[in-house]
């Protein structure tokens, strides 16, 4: 009886190494999946910041010659065009502050869901998609103005402004530049949360 005992200790033995393994393997893909989702947060933050202040400081003052009609002596004005003369660009603004302050929250929930319930994890799945569509709204409605002052509206009368407010245009393009790198991020966040919770589940 004692080498069927012993052989049974030693396999039992075995079993738990590979176990203890296992868990051990588990627990660092879960560290590294948190820490990843935590570096991906923190960049979208950044990002959405990058894109709201610069959006928020958009501004530019150029002299315009206008003529009103052939024939007439022109005259030279003083404009200001700013980012809130655009309905659009107001709207990307209020986008991106609601994805700043979603970020900063999500991050929050992240540190606080290191333990891996998956309430939160499907809750923070939810929360970022609502921001992806956000953003994706923004932009869209962004590179819709940005395409008409770049190239004009002839059907509209509507005249390109780019060849003469081209720093306002120029910031504007980075500001969709900065918010789209966030977008992407989210998805991202997307992508890696549905991963987790897949793999909690099974």
């Amino acid at each position: 009886m004692e080498p069927s005992t012993s052989a049974a200790a030693e396999a039992f033995s075995v079993r738990e190494r590979e176990r203890e393994k296992l868990l051990g393997k588990k627990e660092k893909g879960r560290t590294g999946g948190v820490i990843c989702d935590l570096l991906l947060r923190l960049l979208a933050l950044l990002l959405t910041l990058g894109a709201l202040l610069v959006i928020a400081s958009n501004e530019q003052p150029q002299n315009v010659f206008y003529t009103l009609a052939p024939g007439i002596p022109g005259f030279i004005a003083r404009i200001t065009v700013y980012f809130h003369d655009f309905p659009a660009l107001t709207y990307f603004l209020v986008a991106n502050g609601v994805a700043v302050l979603y970020s900063i929250l999500s991050i929050i929930m992240s540190l606080i869901n290191r333990g891996g319930m998956k309430g939160l994890t499907m809750v923070l799945i939810v929360l970022d998609l609502a921001i992806l569509a956000l953003l994706f709204s923004s932009l869209g409605a962004a590179l819709d103005v940005g395409l008409i002052a770049y190239n004009g509206l002839q059907r509209a009368q509507w005249w390109k402004i780019c060849n003469v407010f081209q720093r306002f245009c120029n910031m504007g393009a980075a500001a969709v530049a900065l918010s789209a790198g966030a977008a992407l991020l989210f998805f991202l966040l997307v992508v890696l949360g549905a991963a987790t919770l897949y793999r909690r589940i099974i």
